[in-house]
């Protein structure tokens, strides 16, 4: 579970980074990989985007040199977010876009989430029309999943696009 207090968030971000720090060396790539990227969005979401920048950077090298897609995919994402709210749209939009490509091409189940994730981005930037069909496509995606906390939490940012469109 993800510490939800500010003062628990730092604390476990410290104690993983510690574990980082304690791994042996020679230690399976993977295991270092998701530390990385825990760290990572941890720091994300305690708002320090430099840092977590660098340890999902960290985590996308490792996920890229290993071949790992479903990785690369999902620390894209994570990257992609870092980027986009420390006001790097630019870069946030070639993680996203790449995260989606390959979703889309690879790894279908993941499509929702890069969807939603560009969806948002896109919104922000102001460009409605595609951010609404980013979102619709992740909503329809969602329900043939069933995940009912997906389906809301894409119901809600197309919500959100429908009144800026319509306010606009």
């Amino acid at each position: 579970m993800i510490p939800t207090d500010h003062d628990q968030l730092a604390t476990a971000v410290d104690e993983i980074r510690e574990a980082l720090r304690a791994l042996p060396a020679g230690t399976d790539a993977d295991r270092t990989r998701v530390l990385a990227r825990w760290i990572g969005i941890g720091l994300l979401s305690l708002g320090n985007y430099h840092d977590a920048r660098v340890f999902l950077r960290q985590a996308l090298d490792l996920a890229t040199s290993s071949g790992n897609t479903r990785a690369v995919i999902t620390t894209e994402l994570n990257l992609g977010d870092a980027y986009r709210y420390a006001g790097e749209a630019e870069t946030a939009h070639v993680l996203y876009r790449q995260a989606l490509d390959t979703a889309q091409s690879q790894h279908p189940e993941l499509a929702d989430f890069a969807l939603q994730h560009f969806g948002k981005h896109l919104m922000e930037q102001g460009d409605l029309v595609l951010a609404r069909a980013h979102l619709r496509e992740a909503w329809r995606l969602r329900i043939a999943k069933g995940d009912p906390g997906l389906i809301e939490s894409t119901q809600a940012a197309l919500d959100r696009v429908e009144l800026l469109i319509a306010s606009s």
